[in-house]
């Protein structure tokens, strides 16, 4: 290249001539469509935690652990994106204004089903717009504007498997697929509706809701204790058998890190909201994993039962307490059976089922050890043994509300007898 050809070129600046110049561009302005925008979105992520509870179907609780961490990652980049224009987000400036407040407080309270059918035209496709419609300058404050434009990428990703529901519903009631503005579709399927917990003036479900596919037993986490339990003649695919069921009834552990993250927005710091939000996704994940992996070994995975004690005495707490509760009686107590099925499924070699259990066993790894570091730092009760101890006995009162369990006989349980009970 000759330096006059090089001078020719220099006056192109590195942008697309269509990044234009945005009017009265100015750092306030930016911070304050940030935070609009980031409030819009920890709405829409407590809309879906929620729901993640009371909606019953299997899909639409696996979608909801994507969008989850999706949504969460978009509302961090947006709140580190603010940072640099010189304002730190407090947990409380998360806090919806009153109109958005009130709008979630109608959608929390209405049917699950009917909530799931109105949600992507009434919060997915307008968050979509807020995002497409705000205006940062690509030069002068080209970061927030590549956060806009990642971020649009990202919950069009996660928002996906909610449009192509909707279309299909709509297809099978005879109706052209709505068009961005239409009106939902009509619920698949109604869901009980259990007592709400509130945090500040929301509310949210206190139980989990399980597909009507599902059969579901709740006195015990122990599948082996389960009325359609049958042993067969080999050790290794009794244990195999059981680990796929406890990862694919990992929805209440999705459940609850879904209710913890509902309860915390307002409360906990951005690290341990992107961290909560993550186990969601890593659960819904391993929920997939073990749906699949029976599906793979040709039985219908609908037809093994669906244990609900775990939701049941989580479902009733407060966010730090589910957390605290799940990290330390339940994600300690899978890992070791996990890696002893890996080990035995590398000597036979059952490729597929080492492969899948040993992402899964790294995920619980990680999951373990950053949530004791973040409850050890951020819980309220800011010791974690003193987070143990609370947590568990709320779990015995609980259970003894429920008729399950005495109080004073869980209080003997040690931590492996708490998880056989209770599972992850």
């Amino acid at each position: 290249m000759t330096h006059g050809t090089f001078t020719d070129l220099a006056p192109l600046l590195p942008w697309p001539r269509a990044f234009t110049s945005v009017p009265g561009a100015e750092p306030e302005r930016s911070r304050s469509t940030l935070a609009r925008l980031a409030n819009d979105v920890w709405a829409t992520v407590r809309l879906l935690a929620a729901s993640a509870l009371d909606v019953p179907g299997f899909e639409a609780k696996l979608a909801i652990g994507e969008a989850l961490h999706a949504l969460t990652e978009v509302a961090a980049s947006v709140e580190e994106r603010t940072a640099e224009l010189g304002r730190r987000t407090a947990p409380a400036d998360r806090a919806p204004g009153t109109g958005t407040r009130s709008r979630l407080a109608a959608a929390l309270s209405s049917p699950a089903g009917a909530r799931l059918a109105a949600m992507p035209d009434d919060w997915l496709r307008p968050l979509l717009g807020t995002f497409g419609s705000a205006a940062f300058d690509p030069l002068l404050d080209g970061p927030s504007e590549r956060v806009r434009r990642r971020a649009l990428l990202d919950m069009g990703d996660a928002f996906t498997w909610f449009f192509e529901a909707e279309g299909r519903l709509a297809e099978a009631a005879g109706e052209a697929p709505p068009a961005p503005g239409a009106s939902g579709s009509p619920a698949s399927q109604a869901s009980c509706s259990p007592a709400p917990r509130a945090s500040g003036s929301l509310s949210r479900p206190t139980m989990g809701v399980r597909d009507a596919r599902f059969r579901t037993f709740e006195h015990t986490r122990d599948y082996r204790k389960a009325a359609d339990w049958r042993c067969s003649a080999s050790e290794y695919e009794d244990d195999l058998i059981e680990l796929l069921r406890v990862n694919r009834d990992e929805i209440d552990a999705l459940e609850t890190f879904a209710l913890a993250l509902f309860d915390l927005v307002e409360e906990a710091p951005l690290e341990a909201l992107r961290h909560l939000a993550r186990l969601a996704w890593d659960e819904a994940r391993h929920a997939a994993i073990g749906h699949t992996l029976l599906a793979e070994r040709g039985v219908d995975p609908y037809g093994y039962e669906c244990s609900m004690i775990g939701i049941r005495v989580r479902g009733a707490m407060s966010g730090w307490d589910a957390w605290t509760q799940i990290t330390l009686f339940g994600e300690l107590g899978i890992i070791g059976p996990m890696r002893a099925l890996v080990r035995e499924a590398q000597k036979r070699g059952d490729d597929r089922v080492a492969a899948a259990f040993g992402f899964v066993c790294r995920d619980e790894t990680m999951h373990l050890h950053d949530s004791r570091r973040l409850l050890a730092e951020h819980h309220p009760l800011g010791d974690l043994s003193a987070a143990g101890e609370r947590a568990r006995a709320h779990a015995g009162r609980t259970l003894q509300e429920l008729g399950l369990f005495e109080a004073e006989q869980f209080e003997k349980l040690d931590g492996r007898q708490i998880f056989e009970l209770l599972g992850e």
